[in-house]
């Protein structure tokens, strides 16, 4: 009796899981061809493949799929990091910027949904019912950047005074190529990649020998 209920409750999750991932897919699909406000849940809701009032089942109503979108999001990221750090671990710059060059084929990959993210996030994280969520989802993203800096700081190869302010520099600079909008036009995600990766390792890395890679490079390499 209490394996079946266990069976249960597991394939209930894993519904549960799917679901989400089809409405916050869903959702960056409806945002790529209009804004959050136009975006109706029953227009979400039938992207998605579901009846319009199912999708209650899954969120509490249209605002929280802001926060679906940013935890689909990290999840990705946090899903690449075991890799990367076997890869690059050895030398936290490697691992630096193999991290910045994930979270900007992420961000590439659902451009138009984190540009809605970005600019309403501010003021849905100061709402009580949806602060301490953002606030979460924020602290896993962030303290991946800062492990990795507090790593090379302590290898003397990452130099950073204030490592909370390391981290949102280099996450703004990975945030632009999505907000940049027009003026990024004739420009690529790696053309890009190129120029933010530079003053990275311009402000923050001790050079690395001539034999290593460049950070940018082994990224592009991975």
């Amino acid at each position: 009796m209490a394996s079946a209920a266990l069976r249960t409750i597991v394939q209930d999750e894993a519904l549960v899981k799917q679901r989400r991932r089809q409405i916050f897919l869903a959702a960056c699909r409806v945002l790529a061809r209009k804004s959050f406000h136009e975006a109706s849940v029953k227009e979400l809701a039938l992207e998605a493949g579901l009846a319009a009032g199912s999708i209650y089942v899954y969120l509490q109503g249209k605002d929280e799929i802001l926060v679906l979108i940013a935890e689909s999001m990290v999840a990705e990221l946090v899903e690449q990091l075991p890799a990367i750090h076997e890869r690059f671990g050895s030398d936290p710059r490697l691992e630096l910027g193999a991290i910045m060059h994930e979270i900007l084929t992420i961000i590439d990959r659902y451009r138009e949904a984190f540009a809605v993210l970005h600019h309403e996030a501010r003021y849905l994280a100061r709402r009580p019912e949806f602060r301490a969520a953002m606030d979460r989802i924020g602290d896993r993203y962030l303290s991946a950047v800062a492990e990795v800096i507090e790593r090379g700081r302590a290898l003397g190869v990452i130099h950073a005074d204030d490592v909370p302010a390391a981290v949102h520099a280099i996450h703004m600079l990975c945030a632009g190529w999505a907000m940049g909008g027009h003026s990024l036009r004739h420009s690529d995600k790696e053309s890009y990649w190129r120029e933010i990766s530079r003053i990275v390792e311009g402000r923050f890395l001790t050079p690395i020998e001539q034999s290593a890679p460049s950070p940018q490079r082994a990224a592009k390499e991975s």
